[in-house]
């Protein structure tokens, strides 16, 4: 295991820092920048999604930097443009030099989800760590919970069923009942749940 000096970590983050702030197409976004073992964590708001993609390539393009947790955060859920002079406002018409690609579009986005030509699509651990915060945990219903465990127990009651009791005969009932009388308690309290809700 490579173990680096903790100053190795402030030095990258004086780096990438510095090579954010310098950046003319950040001057006015709000990113911080922490280091921990070479990989740089970005966290902040910015104003839109080139924006967001700019400070990541910038940080991973940084010599020493190991990988990017880019968790910055858009301003505004309509700021998804990739550059900062195409709108998505409808009374604004579009520079026509600005030309979208449509063999760069990932099958299902629209048309207004393509990307222009030299710019980078976030990857798939960007958007999955842009996203984290968007949806909030889905939790089972105390049924649903009741009904996995019963299936679990009679799956396992099942199992039992077919290994002990050829093997021990009688003997292997009391092993078995138990596990079926929790799964048809399990099962009971769903339906008692579902009944009350």
């Amino acid at each position: 295991m490579l173990h680096l000096p903790r100053d190795h970590d402030a030095q990258l983050t004086h780096k990438v820092a510095t090579r954010i702030l310098h950046e003319p197409r950040l001057l006015d976004e709000r990113i911080t920048v922490q280091v921990q073992n070479s990989v740089v964590d970005l966290a902040g708001t910015v104003g839109s999604l080139y924006a967001r993609l700019t400070a990541a390539d910038i940080a991973r393009s940084t010599p020493g930097v190991a990988d990017v947790c880019n968790r910055l955060e858009l301003a505004r859920v309509a700021d998804v443009t990739l550059d900062p002079d195409v709108s998505l406002d409808p009374d604004v018409k579009l520079d026509p030099d600005i030309k979208l690609d449509p063999d760069m579009r990932p099958p299902g986005t629209r048309a207004l989800d393509m990307q222009a030509p030299g710019t980078r699509a976030p990857d798939s651990f960007d958007e999955i760590i842009a996203r984290w915060d968007d949806e909030p945990p889905k939790s089972a219903s105390p049924a649903q919970t009741f009904r996995v465990g019963a299936g679990v127990t009679a799956g396992v009651a099942v199992m039992l069923w077919l290994v002990v009791v050829p093997e021990f005969g009688l003997a292997g009932l009391f092993i078995v009942l138990p596990f079926v009388f929790v799964a048809l308690a399990l099962a009971r309290l769903a339906r008692s749940v579902d009944t009350t809700d």
